[in-house]
């Protein structure tokens, strides 16, 4: 079959877009069909020479931190959270599942008071992992909550469609970095906007790892 996860990453790789379509039946009182789609789609500029001609903060001396903009072009890093599951993401799954990640507390530290943000990360050469996603996050009595599901035989996780936030995705820079005596790394410098203003509530922005979140809340 050539509609399946497989043939989807396939044909990701030779487009330079990254796409997961997960099918899976959920059990309990009610027999469910959830159909995850993520997309990213492809950079807006993939081999610029150098730095691109519009204005943009320089960047960070820390590559694994997740910024915003603030006041006069400056960074600040959103504060990481951890979220709790029992599925270790970096090892593949034994089977095909879905599972909800709990991050502590009602509510993010961050707060903005604005729906029109924009984010700076920083990425692998290639692409991998993959950009992040931005997703809204479910609030219940003491915590927030996400969905993700993972496939049987494979490595990492995915949001549910319904949760991700289209993002314009925006190559800045092309960096070095010294990684070690006589070895380089090239790293993406990436800005991230939300394609619609973001409405009110619990937010998060998600990488290859679980275990540091950024979060933050809009009001």
């Amino acid at each position: 079959m050539g509609s399946g996860p497989e043939a989807a990453r396939r044909d990701s790789r030779r487009n330079c877009a990254y796409s997961l379509n997960v099918t899976l039946m959920l059990t309990g009182s009610a027999k469910i069909l959830a159909i995850v789609i993520i997309s990213f789609l492809t950079l807006v500029s993939a081999e610029p020479a150098g730095r691109i001609q519009e204005k943009y903060p320089d960047p960070p001396a820390d590559l694994t931190r997740v910024y915003f903009s603030g006041d006069r072009q400056t960074l600040t890093a959103l504060p990481f959270e951890r979220g709790l599951t029992s599925i270790d993401v970096f090892h593949p799954a034994l089977r095909d599942r879905t599972e909800r990640v709990l991050i502590k507390g009602r509510k993010a530290a961050t707060v903005f008071h604005t729906g029109e943000l924009e984010f700076y990360v920083f990425v692998g050469e290639k692409m991998d992992p993959p950009p992040h996603q931005l997703v809204r996050l479910a609030t219940e009595k003491t915590n927030r909550q996400l969905a993700i599901s993972v496939i049987r035989g494979q490595k990492g996780y995915a949001p549910f469609a319904m949760d991700n936030v289209p993002l314009q995705r925006q190559l800045l820079e092309r960096l070095s970095v010294k990684a070690g005596q006589g070895r380089i790394l090239f790293v993406n410098y990436l800005r991230l906007r939300p394609k619609q203003p973001l409405t009110p509530g619990e937010y998060a922005i998600i990488g290859d790892s679980l275990a540091d979140i950024a979060t933050f809340r809009v009001e």
